[in-house]
């Protein structure tokens, strides 16, 4: 199915993702299934209780995460115009040759999956992991500046970086070293859309990865694999909404709900595609070819159920705000 058919018909389904309990079958510890060739894949959703009665459906998350991200509006009473076609045509294109995609949304910085590994190597010693960290200033200044933050402020205040790391613990590293590389993937970009959208995509990523670490033991998931995952998951938007800027239609002060909601599974499938090339983990590559088939909501996976859940969770987080 293209994203015009979906588009057409992704306005029947249910408001917000429902919570299901975890399934053992779908532990974190299951081996990584071989590589598959990216198929992104668009099922057809239900429709939502009420359509056939005319009732108006509550506001999707996507719909709402959209306003927050954007400043625009998005609105169920307007029709899918020439200019969003054309742009989810484009998407369709550009999804359908995935090495193309990286050019338009970042690829974490390449020291990212050697960190991380070193961190989850039992037999690495902490200088190992101090020499990888003192290689990025930037990455070091950070690592000290959290060490002697208030939260972890132990006695007097810390100037070596193995006894920085030592303060924060391996999963307060894991997790510094994770948002230290990818906050600058967040930067404001020239388009002015993107100008708009990419402090706010942060804010809801922190926000994000932040439940996903809290919630992920109650589906059996590792807590880092699912931090790693909240705070990637909107670099597809950086991409999807890209796409609007180049096509000439950024500033457009309103969108209909069918062109946002199938904007939304074009993110998803920009980010699949994405982890799945970055190899930045097992975990986060399995997650990527799981959304290259399935929406986030519909997959029956522990992980992407997580994600899902903090997903939520963080839109009305920051939409509250």
């Amino acid at each position: 199915m293209g994203l015009l058919d979906l588009a057409r018909r992704l306005t029947g389904r249910a408001a917000g993702p429902q919570r299901r309990e975890p399934s053992p079958q779908f532990a974190a510890t299951a081996p990584l299934p071989p590589p598959q060739p990216f198929v992104p894949t668009m099922p057809v959703p239900p429709r939502a209780a009420g359509d056939e009665a005319g009732e108006a459906p509550p506001q999707p998350d996507a719909c709402r995460f959209f306003v927050y991200a954007t400043g625009r509006e998005c609105s169920s009473g307007k029709a899918l115009d020439d200019a969003e076609r054309e742009v989810l045509r484009s998407l369709e294109r550009l999804l359908r040759a995935p090495g193309s995609i990286l050019a338009w949304i970042p690829r974490p910085p390449a020291v990212l999956p050697r960190l991380l590994a070193c961190l989850r190597d039992d037999d690495a010693s902490l200088r190992e992991t101090c020499a990888l960290l003192q290689a990025d200033p930037y990455l070091a200044a950070e690592i000290l500046r959290l060490a002697n933050s208030a939260r972890h402020q132990h006695g007097a205040p810390v100037t070596d970086l193995e006894r920085a790391a030592t303060r924060l613990g391996i999963d307060g590293l894991r997790r510094a070293v994770s948002s230290s590389l990818l906050r600058p993937l967040f930067d404001a970009r020239r388009e002015p859309l993107l100008a708009v959208a990419l402090p706010r995509l942060w804010a809801h990523a922190q926000s994000k990865s932040g439940w996903c670490h809290d919630i992920a033991g109650e589906h059996g998931v590792d807590t880092f694999d699912a931090y790693l995952a909240g705070l990637t998951h909107n670099l597809g938007w950086i991409g999807a909404l890209k796409a609007l800027g180049r096509a000439g239609i950024g500033a457009t002060p309103q969108y209909s709900l069918e062109f946002v909601q199938a904007l939304n599974r074009c993110s998803e499938l920009m980010f699949a595609c994405g982890a799945e090339q970055w190899a930045v983990n097992d975990s986060l590559s399995r997650l990527g070819r799981v959304l290259s088939r399935h929406e986030l909501r519909d997959c029956d996976d522990a992980l992407a159920r997580v994600l899902c859940e903090a997903d939520a969770r963080a839109t009305a987080e920051v939409a509250a705000a």
